[in-house]
C-alpha cells in the first residue's frame, strides 16, 4: 500500500484503521474531520487533520507516510 492509498483510506473511513508495526498494535481512529486518535502500542496522540496524521512521527520515530509500504491493514 502506498502512503497516498493509506491516506485516502483513512479519510474515507467511518471507523478505525488497525495494523501492526514493529510488533505493536497500532491504529488511527477518525473521530471527526479534524480530530484523529492515533496509537502505537500504549503511546497515543491526537492529530487535527489528515496531513498531521500522515506526518506525525509516532511509530517508533516514523510517520505513516514513512511506513505505509511496510504495514498490512486488518480488515
Amino acid at each position: 500500500m502506498t502512503a497516498k492509498e493509506l491516506k485516502n483510506r483513512i479519510v474515507k473511513m467511518n471507523s478505525h484503521v488497525l495494523f501492526d508495526y514493529k510488533n505493536c498494535n497500532c491504529g488511527v481512529d477518525p473521530i471527526t474531520s479534524n480530530q484523529f486518535t492515533m496509537w502505537f502500542g500504549t503511546t497515543t496522540m491526537t492529530a487535527g487533520d489528515i496531513e498531521e496524521v500522515m506526518t506525525l512521527k509516532l511509530f517508533d520515530g516514523a510517520s505513516l507516510t514513512d511506513i505505509a509500504s511496510e504495514i498490512e491493514i486488518y480488515e
